[in-house]
């Protein structure tokens, strides 16, 4: 029945072909130990908490200011992208197109895709009336409604959540579907709602929903491009909420 409703909802799943280049049980447990070593190297930062903590020079920077948070876009494409490539390529000996990182739409997926949109735009728009909200976005607090500052940010901050997608949604998920099935898509969420620790508690909570709708696509569309897609797009509106609501735009 599951099949079914899923066949109706998403229609038939592209023929790609899926990770092959260990066994079921072999893959996962290298997904699994690499997810581990990423996430702390993601909340530790490597070691290097802040980049003054790598050179004396840039000890004044604000963790929350562009280049302050240009380094936490840094550590996350190390610990999200580079590192899990690294092992796909290095160790699965597969390409990364089995794990997600390929570009697949069709009509009835971005139908979906906007749908979620659609969805989210009230839920934004409420989330801003709060003051939890306005005061934890945007991340940069020294942006100034400078237009190029701002730009460099979304497009990095963008580049991030790509990442992130590649690495929960891709590399988590697609690594242990053969094992799991459809409960590889619980597994994955479970580190993804960790790593909103310190966001607003709606989000966090929403982080558990999302987790499971974006790993349901990707298994359906083979496919992390839709997911990342949509993950810059909201980040991005609530920037952009938060900064007209502080008057920036106004």
């Amino acid at each position: 029945m599951l099949q079914a409703w899923l066949l109706r909802l998403f229609g038939p799943v592209p023929p790609y072909p899926a990770p092959a280049g260990l066994d079921a049980d072999t893959r996962a447990g290298w997904a699994l130990w690499t997810g581990a070593l990423c996430l702390v190297l993601l909340v530790f930062s490597g070691g290097y908490p802040s980049l003054g903590s790598i050179s004396a020079d840039w000890a004044g920077i604000n963790a929350n200011s562009l280049f302050g948070r240009l380094y936490w876009v840094a550590v996350g494409i190390v610990a999200y992208l580079i590192i899990p490539l690294v092992v796909i390529v290095g160790v699965f000996r597969e390409s990364p197109a089995r794990y997600g990182l390929r570009i697949h739409f069709t009509k009835r997926s971005l139908v979906l895709y906007g749908a979620v949109v659609l969805i989210m735009i009230p839920v934004l728009y409420r989330a801003s009336l709060s003051a939890t909200f306005l005061n934890h976005y945007p991340l940069v607090s020294d942006l100034r409604g400078d237009f190029w500052r701002t730009t460099v940010w979304e497009v990095a901050r963008s580049i991030r959540f790509f990442a992130l997608e590649f690495f929960f949604r891709g590399f988590l998920l697609f690594s242990l579907e053969a094992k799991l099935g459809l409960n590889a898509i619980a597994v994955s969420t479970l580190p993804y709602g960790l790593v909103h620790y310190g966001k607003p508690f709606p989000e966090a909570l929403g982080a558990i929903v999302a987790g499971a709708v974006l790993g349901l696509f990707a298994l359906r569309t083979r496919s992390i491009a839709g997911g990342a897609l949509l993950h810059a797009l909201i980040a991005t509106s609530m920037d952009m909420l938060a900064l007209w609501r502080q008057g920036v735009f106004s």
